[in-house]
């Protein structure tokens, strides 16, 4: 084998196995170290207000950190308080509603279990299986599909206690993540601009053009894509509110806005309250406000389908068909969480290829050498 081949492949291989390492670093470091990247963060959304405290107030940069983290933990704090006292709010309220309508439901399934129209569909599975099966085989499908469900549902009950007990027992861990983040911004953000000037002295220009052209696309993916979910939220509580005041639901505001944020649900999202809500209206009899509210799910629906493509390619600046493919590829790799790591993957990869990061890694496998000297060429 020729000399100059031997040599892109070893390159090749060289590159492969720092990618494979970084991702396996990555992998195991991440866990280790995030509070450490949630405090960054805190620290780079805090930094305009820092700055500005710093040079229209005439404060030292840790005070003016303090005062900017001591106002971003009251309006979290108050924010959070808020949302928990509305959430066990209404929670009350569903108990107290529950409470007074437990018998009427009980009532209107007994009196469907007992309706002629009940009747006759017992009469017609009667009838089929006493045309096309036996006695023995009816009891037998019955009994192992009742099996199947008691079983799914245990099965559904255990994972909800295991999720419970989880939760709880992270509760401390969380906790001590959440002080050392805080604890991190601030020094981060107190020494910001020094760690800013140690960190680009370490680069040479062309990796620091790179990195900064990788940075401003990533930025532009992580705002953009929790823009265009607001968006998306926006659009199906707008539709509901509108399709419920026509249909002259009570409360259609409040449940809107609820839908709005259920629709943040993967897989599920407004069906998880459309569909039994439309079980229970066709039970209790009332086919012209469950057509009404079909009609309603399947506006959303639509809406959504068409909408969510385009409101992700123009907020992280991808093309409709190419958010589609990287959602879709995402979810079956990733399951829920492909649906974020999806487009953010094709927006790291265009960032990447603009930055000429590829570009730069054939050279090297190719020609052997770096980006100095290419510059120099």
């Amino acid at each position: 084998m020729e000399k100059p081949l031997v040599g892109k492949l070893l390159r090749g291989l060289w590159v492969a196995i720092i990618i494979i390492l970084s991702l396996i670093a990555i992998y195991f470091v991440v866990p280790l170290v995030y509070p450490f990247l949630i405090g960054w963060f805190m620290a780079y959304i805090l930094n305009p207000l820092v700055n500005l405290l710093e040079r229209k107030g005439r404060m030292h940069r840790w005070l003016a950190v303090s005062l900017s983290i001591l106002i971003f933990l009251s309006a979290l704090s108050g924010l959070v308080t808020l949302v928990i006292f509305r959430i066990v709010n209404e929670i009350q309220r569903l108990a107290v509603f529950i409470n007074s309508n437990y018998d009427h439901w009980l009532n209107d399934i007994s009196l469907f279990a007992k309706s002629e129209m009940m009747h006759r569909w017992v009469e017609q599975v009667t009838s089929f299986y006493e045309k096309f099966g036996n006695q023995d085989t009816v009891d037998t499908g019955i009994n192992s599909v009742g099996g199947r469900i008691a079983e799914t549902v245990t099965n559904i009950l255990q994972q909800i206690a295991a999720y419970m007990v989880t939760f709880v027992t992270a509760l401390p861990n969380a906790a001590v993540g959440l002080i050392i983040a805080f604890l991190a911004a601030f020094f981060i953000s107190k020494d910001w601009h020094k760690i800013k000037v140690r960190t680009s002295n370490l680069m040479s220009n062309q990796v620091k053009d790179s990195v900064g052209a990788i940075w401003i696309d990533l930025r532009k993916a992580l705002f953009g894509f929790l823009r265009a979910q607001f968006i998306l939220i926006s659009i199906t509580a707008f539709f509901v509110i509108i399709g419920l005041l026509l249909l002259r639901v009570d409360y259609a505001v409040s449940i809107g806005l609820l839908i709005g944020l259920v629709d943040l649900m993967p897989y599920l999202g407004t069906g998880a309250v459309f569909i039994p809500w439309i079980v229970i209206v066709l039970i209790k009899g009332n086919y012209t406000f469950a057509l009404g509210l079909t009609v309603l799910y399947g506006i959303i629906l639509i809406a959504r389908q068409l909408a969510e493509p385009k409101v992700l390619s123009s907020s992280i600046g991808l093309n409709p068909l190419v958010t589609l493919i990287g959602v879709f590829v995402g979810l079956k790799l990733f399951g829920v969480l492909g649906l974020i790591i999806g487009p953010i993957s094709l927006v790291l990869g265009f960032a990447f290829h603009r930055a000429d990061v590829f570009r730069d890694i054939r050279r090297y496998i190719v020609h052997g050498y770096y980006f100095e000297k290419a510059n120099r060429e």
